[in-house]
């Protein structure tokens, strides 16, 4: 059988190229319409500053509302390692902005955890009630304070073989955790011995004014809280020696302090005052000044070597 070939009639050919036609012009102006739309976006008019497109998502996700006023802006380096940061708070960001802007040498770390613990502001003057709902996680320092007839409604007496000088009271709480310490840490040869425990406010007063009268006000801001701001007030900080190293000059130095720092975690204390941040607490190093914040709250304090005052801006106060 002769194959027969199919033949279009011109009109046809032509209907079909100038189809073929229509076709890659409006698909070459719909690309051309959709560049010109893109290129009046947020994210092409950051990728022409030099934001990647991975800075671009970290700023969707952390500055959505405030993306428009970087446009047009150099790269706002600052702000990208804020966003990075472990402890990094979204109602804090107008101040760390502000802090930056005064130390601009600080890297965003040390920035995020000074605005964190208030180290903004200067010591005392920003005031702030302690939160009692927060039982044995409340903060105490020189921002957060007790009301001045505060007491605690668990205080029980210290047996007389766990301390020193005269009668103790602490916190239930604090107690039973510190005996099952006691008894750990005598297992091992080393015996514990409660020095100061709780104390009241004027009991506190005391303590301060005898430091200011001596040797003034900044002399005692840096050794012991003002009366209302102490952590002894609470019923849960003991200042804890030993019976070989009972003085704040040569505790630090004993294995019972080396002890403490690698086992007070498991039961729920913390060093309070460490060398390394005393800019963070205000305090000068107490190597014997141990606090009670539970096993959870002192493991992580612990194992991410940070103070009570981070850990409570981060996982509380927020």
């Amino acid at each position: 059988m002769k194959k027969t070939k199919l033949k279009l009639k011109k009109s046809v050919w032509v209907g079909i190229i100038i189809f073929i036609f229509l076709s890659l012009g409006l698909y070459a102006g719909i690309n051309i319409y959709q560049d010109i739309q893109y290129k009046k976006t947020d994210e092409y008019q950051l990728l022409q500053i030099g934001y990647t497109k991975d800075e671009i998502n970290i700023l969707e996700k952390n500055f959505k509302n405030g993306i428009k006023e970087l446009l047009n802006k150099e790269k706002d380096e600052f702000l990208l390692s804020l966003f990075q940061e472990k402890y990094y708070l979204s109602n804090n960001l107008s101040r760390y902005r502000a802090f930056y802007e005064i130390h601009p040498d600080y890297s965003a770390s040390k920035i995020i955890t000074y605005v964190n613990t208030n180290n903004d502001y200067d010591y005392y003057e920003h005031d702030i009630n302690t939160d009692l709902t927060q039982d044995y996680l409340i903060l105490v320092n020189k921002y957060y304070h007790l009301p001045s007839d505060y007491e605690p409604d668990d205080l029980v007496k210290v047996n007389n073989k766990y301390y020193y000088g005269e009668n103790h009271q602490i916190r239930q709480v604090t107690y039973d955790a510190f005996k099952n310490m006691w008894e750990a840490a005598y297992n091992e040869d080393i015996y514990l011995i409660i020095n100061s425990s709780y104390r009241t406010f004027d009991e506190q007063k005391s303590v301060y004014d005898d430091y200011k009268d001596s040797k003034g006000t900044t002399y005692a801001d840096s050794i012991a809280a003002r009366p209302g701001y102490s952590e002894h007030q609470t019923g849960l900080s003991l200042d804890i020696f030993s019976k070989t190293h009972t003085t704040t000059s040569n505790f630090k130095d004993s294995p019972a302090y080396i002890w403490l720092q690698n086992n007070a975690y498991k039961y729920g204390f913390i060093e309070r005052y460490t060398e390394e941040a005393e800019e963070i607490t205000g305090f000068s190093a107490e190597s014997w000044h141990w606090r009670y914040v539970g096993i959870e709250a002192a493991t992580y304090i612990h194992e991410n070597n940070i103070t009570f005052d981070e850990y409570y801006a981060y996982f509380i106060a927020k």
